[in-house]
């Protein structure tokens, strides 16, 4: 195993982290210059005039255990979203360090990395004519762009906008060649809507990988915003000190734990089963309109498809009352449409809509 600190920001990793006041159940609480009185109306549990936990503790062990991970393993943040932030500012300063990202992918990489002032190296994904090899990782030359001042690699699988998932030989060459040169920042925000197992278990022999998970997508809790980092003990605790305490609010500590009830996680594994066999439905609707000539095959919870004008099929969608994706800044994704999957009977909404505006203009 390296030393994967070293790699993180030398001003950082001697930070004292700031201390709260104690919390103590049986105890009467005036250390922390809170309100002695509830709001009115609070529905929680605890009471929104007390601060969180500096930490969710219980919602990390509850957590840990459905990731079947340890409780120092994980971190929860508030998304992956910010997950990726606390990394960045962890282990990049301004005008020094450098990432690498693999676009098109997901674009908050780049933002939190243009904020932080950090230089981002760009690998794009490999095209290729045939629709089942399309996007895929360039390993190589992700290999080629790191360089002394490269200290993260971002990889999303399942890719966002495209759907693709990385092959595992590309993701373990990668880790391997770069072990004590950069962390590898595996985003699975969309693992539970693929086959391909995580790569979580890379971590059993790289200290220097660092997995990504969500609950937006799979329980369907993105307005309650719950992410997690699972990294090596000694990463988790240094990016404990890197994010502020009292980040995860009340509402959402309470919401999460009712969601990862056994009850609730046997729902959101019904609706995965049957959004996966609506993707396959949409799929196949999508390639019949003569406007769509490619619809690439997804691992996430929508489709990526190629039309012969985009700015006329999002036009056509928005009549239907239906808002689609598409990426202007990006011009490997000219006339691309990120579609989400949605409710069949919306889905169906969409296919209708574009099915009238062609032969409106036909």
């Amino acid at each position: 195993m390296s030393d994967v600190l070293a790699l993180a920001r030398p001003e950082l990793r001697s930070l004292v982290p700031y201390t709260p006041g104690a919390y103590e159940q049986d105890c009467i609480r005036l250390n922390a210059n809170e309100s002695p009185w509830r709001a009115p109306g609070d529905p929680t549990e605890r009471g929104l005039n007390r601060y969180p936990p500096p930490r969710p503790w219980t919602l990390r062990r509850r957590l840990a255990e459905h990731y079947g991970v340890s409780e120092e393993e994980l971190l929860v943040t508030r998304g992956s979203s910010e997950a990726i932030d606390v990394l960045i500012r962890g282990f990049c300063s301004a005008g020094h360090d450098r990432l690498v990202i693999c676009p098109p992918t997901f674009d908050m990489y780049r933002l939190y990395g243009a904020i932080q002032g950090v230089e981002i190296g760009r690998v794009p994904l490999l095209r290729s004519p045939d629709e089942t090899r399309d996007f895929a990782l360039d390993a190589q030359g992700v290999l080629a762009s790191v360089n002394e001042a490269t200290k993260l690699i971002f990889l999303c699988s399942p890719n966002n906008p495209t759907g693709t998932s990385m092959r595992g030989s590309d993701v373990e060459s990668i880790c391997e060649a770069v072990t004590g040169r950069a962390l590898v920042i595996i985003d699975e925000a969309y693992r539970e809507f693929a086959d391909a197992p995580s790569f979580r278990e890379l971590q059993s022999r790289f200290d220097h990988v660092v997995v990504l998970r969500t609950l937006s997508k799979f329980v369907s809790l993105a307005g309650v915003r719950c992410g997690a980092v699972i990294a090596a003990p000694v990463l988790i605790e240094f990016l404990g000190t890197v994010l502020p305490p009292y980040t995860f609010p009340t509402p959402s500590i309470e919401l999460v734990l009712q969601a990862l009830t056994e009850d609730s996680l046997r729902v959101s594994r019904e609706r995965i089963a049957l959004l996966r066999t609506e993707r396959e439905r949409l799929a196949a609707a999508l390639l019949r309109l003569p406007q769509v000539t490619k619809v690439w095959p997804s691992d996430a919870n929508f489709l990526l498809i190629e039309t012969k004008d985009g700015a006329r099929f999002t036009e056509a969608a928005r009549r239907g009352n239906i808002l689609v994706r598409t990426f202007s800044n990006e011009t490997t994704l000219e006339d691309c449409v990120r579609i989400t999957i949605g409710l069949p009977e919306h889905n169906d909404l969409l296919i209708r809509a574009v099915s009238t505006a062609e032969r409106g203009n036909g």
